[in-house]
């Protein structure tokens, strides 16, 4: 009998006796269906798993990588999309597995998301993704020294030209006391652009301090804010930030997250007064830091390109370049985290990135508005 002619039977006996493990599961992860041999790769008997939410097996350092993965087969039916995760067998071990998932929820025999699973040896999944985050690094430094390279030289000469000109104006005329206060605002301006423009150009170069230190994540975002203080005061902006932990990082760096990230959420905001709500949980031996705002949020089939470089959701009259997000993405993977976006239309944004814990301690909650200091 040719098997592609079979009876559901025989179908049935082929998925039971694969070496791989196959469940079906509805858009929320729910379990509908898992196969038996199941047993074989995770001890689990299919009728163990039915109802439970696939999610919660994974380890929780990988546990966000499967949600994305969840909502990126969403977002791309047709498209099968493969991670390397550890999940929890029935004992309590943890076993590296290979899972592919597609979506074929439209499918009317199907009507869920398919998924495969298969074990693989622990070194060569830590080795295999170690050598995916160290190319997708350096092809983001190859791309990031190019565009330093270019902007350094495109804007050093106008940015000495305003200063030089702003200068010569303030001793020339007599200014009123408003006028002097707006062209000293204009020089302070020029020279904090050229100061951010040779940090990013050595950045590139990679003439920056990529040691790790104990950085208080309070007082980080306590300096991005403070850094946008003008452009917050402006928008009506609320910043609230709740139990922020002490990481290993640095601290200039997680400035500069902030700071994209808050930035982002003015300039993307929605007819309601910006709000902005930083928070962080921890992850096993990682904090998990959430920049929440109610801004107008962005397209699941666009989730995946915000963090390229001179990649804008949004066009026309929103200013930008589209460097904010890479360069966070740039930090955040130097520091050996991981970041991602959690958004839909209408609903705002979550900006998501983790990074190793530091002490055992948290600072206690504050809440910054518009215009008031952030203590």
């Amino acid at each position: 009998m040719n098997p592609i002619n079979g009876s559901p039977e025989h179908f049935q006996a082929l998925i039971d006796n694969s070496p791989d493990a196959i469940s079906l599961v509805d858009e929320m992860g729910q379990v509908l269906y898992a196969s038996a041999s199941m047993a074989k790769v995770l001890g689990y008997q299919p009728e163990e798993l039915l109802g439970r939410i696939g999610q919660d097996l994974f380890h929780p350092q990988d546990r966000d990588l499967s949600v994305r993965t969840l909502k990126k087969v969403l977002a791309e039916p047709q498209c099968p999309s493969r991670i390397q995760a550890r999940i929890r067998k029935k004992d309590g071990d943890w076993r590296w597995v290979e899972s592919t998932a597609l979506n074929l929820l439209n499918e009317p025999h199907v009507g869920a998301i398919v998924i495969n699973y298969r074990e693989i040896d622990a070194r060569k999944a830590e080795e295999d993704e170690r050598l995916r985050r160290a190319e997708e690094l350096s092809r983001s430094n190859a791309e990031l020294q190019v565009f330093a390279h270019g902007v350094a030289h495109d804007l050093r000469e106008p940015l000495r030209t305003i200063a030089t000109f702003t200068e010569l104006l303030v001793r020339s005329v007599e200014l009123n006391e408003d006028n002097q206060r707006i062209a000293d605002f204009i020089v302070t301006g020029v020279r904090r652009m050229t100061t951010l423009l040779e940090n990013l150009l050595s950045s590139a170069n990679g003439d920056r301090d990529d040691s790790l230190r104990l950085v208080d994540l309070d007082r980080a975002a306590a300096q991005a804010t403070q850094d946008l203080r003008e452009a917050l005061t402006r928008s009506g902006a609320t910043i609230t930030i709740e139990r922020l932990p002490t990481v290993r990082g640095n601290e200039y760096g997680l400035v500069r997250v902030f700071q994209n990230l808050i930035s982002n959420a003015v300039k993307y905001r929605s007819e309601a007064a910006v709000e902005v709500h930083i928070t962080a949980e921890r992850c096993g031996p990682d904090w998990v830091i959430r920049v929440h705002d109610n801004g107008i949020g962005i397209a699941k089939e666009h989730h995946r390109f915000v963090f390229g470089l001179f990649k804008r959701m949004h066009a026309g009259d929103i200013p930008g370049t589209g460097i904010g997000l890479a360069i966070c993405k740039r930090i955040v993977e130097g520091l050996g985290g991981v970041i991602w976006v959690e958004s839909e239309p209408g609903a705002g944004s979550t900006f998501c990135f983790t990074l190793a814990a530091g002490e055992e301690t948290v600072s206690t909650p504050v809440k910054s508005s518009a215009g008031k200091d952030h203590n």
